[in-house]
């Protein structure tokens, strides 16, 4: 076990009607073999998810910020894994992989609809990107293998997983925290930090040790999803205006969200 003298870690978890969810995290947390003791910061407020978010990294006191999910299990080096990556002060955000369990998977539609998801893949993923974690496709689209239970990737990224991403709170400070621009439940507002950061000339590594299991709920906050369709396709919109440049595989990523989150809102997907 790695002794880390000079840090300190805050680990922020949003919650919301999920209490099972939420006890069984915490407990994993609890787990944790490291030699630092992290601070745990609980939210139960109901709102955007980005503003939630910052109040929880204002009252943060650790050095590393960790944000994850309630409906996470961190595996007991899950800690240990992601503080010992951050090896150089150059060294500002980590991640791991984010593995949904086979007995959770049809609870996603990246496994529900298989056909959709390997249309997605070939249209919209270079193949160079197609088995790895944190990077966005030249047509705007983020590459999926770090759900993958085989996932070793080591090394460099454009973003950290959204349920599994920490941060030097001197660097996300210094970054302003979430654009409470991105409504709603947030989404695309994890990897429009990502690239502030990293604009700023930050490094963010992801790493097979910072691996934990993800159990989507299908309650609490989960529910609002489909009613957030269209906030979900504004956030989008509004990352890829700011990051993503003009291209026609992108207008045609962009049409292909349009479809989906009508879709997702009609209850069709």
């Amino acid at each position: 076990m790695a002794i880390f003298p000079n840090l300190s870690a805050s680990i922020v978890i949003p919650s919301l009607g999920r209490s099972d969810c939420l006890q069984r995290c915490v407990r994993s947390i609890g787990e944790q073999i490291c030699s630092i003791k992290p601070e745990i910061l609980i939210l139960t407020e109901e709102g955007p998810l980005a503003e939630i978010r910052n109040r929880g990294l204002r009252r943060a006191k650790g050095d590393i910020v960790i944000f994850i999910d309630d409906d996470v299990v961190c595996p007991a080096y899950w800690l240990n894994g992601i503080l010992s990556t951050f090896t150089s002060e150059r060294v500002v955000g980590v991640s791991g992989p984010a593995v949904i369990p086979k007995e959770n998977q049809a609870k996603r539609d990246m496994f529900k609809w298989p056909l959709l998801t390997y249309l997605y893949s070939l249209l919209f993923i270079e193949p160079e990107l197609r088995d790895k974690p944190g990077h966005i496709s030249q047509a705007g689209a983020w590459s999926m293998g770090a759900i993958r239970e085989d996932c070793l990737y080591s090394g460099e990224v454009q973003f950290l997983e959204a349920c599994n991403m920490s941060f030097r709170r001197t660097a996300i400070m210094a970054a302003k925290g979430f654009d409470e621009a991105y409504v709603g439940i947030g989404d695309w507002s994890e990897p429009d930090l990502s690239f502030r950061i990293r604009q700023a000339g930050g490094h963010l590594l992801f790493t097979p040790r910072a691996r934990l299991y993800h159990y989507p709920s299908q309650t609490g906050a989960y529910k609002k999803r489909r009613a957030d369709s269209p906030r979900r396709l504004a956030n989008y919109e509004l990352f890829a205006n700011r990051w993503v440049s003009p291209h026609p595989r992108h207008t045609l990523y962009r049409n292909f969200l349009r479809l989906y989150y009508w879709g997702k809102e009609r209850g069709l997907i």
